[in-house]
């Protein structure tokens, strides 16, 4: 028996995790427009059952479009788009069913800055569609704040959400460098290094069957914002160690999860 419940709880933390940004200017706000976004994300687990160590990979490749509005001098309407999922795995891992997610629509308003006011995921296209809640945080926070190169600072965040079936509680601490400017896909842009360090419990049920998931982990993040206003993209590694408990059965999985993750704007 492979546990999906890790791949779809701590695997898609990478989406989840955009912590705040104090950038160089202390004017900056996101400009309004819509961009597409490519997400690619490679989760490798390994579990170990009864003595027995199984292995397992998923993949998944999204698109997904942002359109930022303003609402107000100080507010903007944010709208995102599930165009298309593409997922694959290997090992026991079994495929989640991403089939009907294509035009699946989440809204909020936020500050010009990217910190979400409010949220709707929007619903699900269909009975066992996943909604758009992964994706709430997935425009960064940029605190307005006059960072010099080699800077560092640190935020801690509590994200809550319903993920595989779970309900996910998950505690980070991120310590971020302002790395200066570079130039990524080829736009001019600020590079802005974070190192995280996390936990994660979480408990409900799939298939019938009641789960708990308690686990640690640190990952490597760098986000890629212009002073113009535009996010760009974001790359991401993570390696976590969790126990997935089946009350039940009485039975402890404990598990280890690689997680890459990159994050790019489709030019048109």
């Amino acid at each position: 028996m492979f546990t999906r419940i890790a791949a779809l709880a701590l695997g898609t933390l990478a989406l989840v995790t955009a912590p705040s940004a104090q950038a160089q200017s202390a004017s900056f706000a996101y400009a309004p427009g819509a961009s597409q976004y490519r997400v690619q994300s490679t989760t490798k687990i390994v579990q170990e059952v009864s003595g027995q160590t199984t292995e397992g990979e998923l993949s998944t490749n999204h698109l997904l479009t942002l359109a930022i509005g303003r609402k107000a001098k100080d507010t903007l309407a944010i709208t995102y788009t599930w165009d298309s999922a593409r997922v694959s795995t290997s090992g026991a891992i079994p495929v989640p069913d991403l089939s009907q997610v294509s035009g699946t629509k989440a809204a909020g308003f936020a500050s010009v800055t990217g910190r979400m006011y409010s949220f709707d995921p929007g619903k699900a296209a269909a009975e066992g569609m996943p909604d758009m809640a992964e994706f709430e945080m997935f425009l960064p926070v940029v605190t307005p704040a006059d960072k010099k190169v080699g800077e560092s600072w640190v935020d801690t965040l509590t994200v809550k959400g319903h993920r595989g079936g779970l309900d996910v509680n998950t505690t980070i601490i991120v310590t971020s460098k302002m790395a200066g400017d570079t130039t990524y896909a080829g736009d001019k842009s600020w590079r802005i290094q974070r190192h995280l360090t996390f936990t994660v419990s979480g408990a409900g049920e799939q298939q019938g069957m009641a789960l708990v998931i308690e686990g640690t982990g640190t990952g490597e993040r760098t986000d890629y914002i212009t002073s113009k206003g535009v996010y760009l993209g974001s790359a991401l590694t993570q390696t976590s160690k969790s126990t997935v408990s089946l009350p039940v059965n009485n039975m402890t999985i404990p598990m280890t999860t690689t997680v890459t993750s990159k994050v790019e704007r489709v030019k048109g």
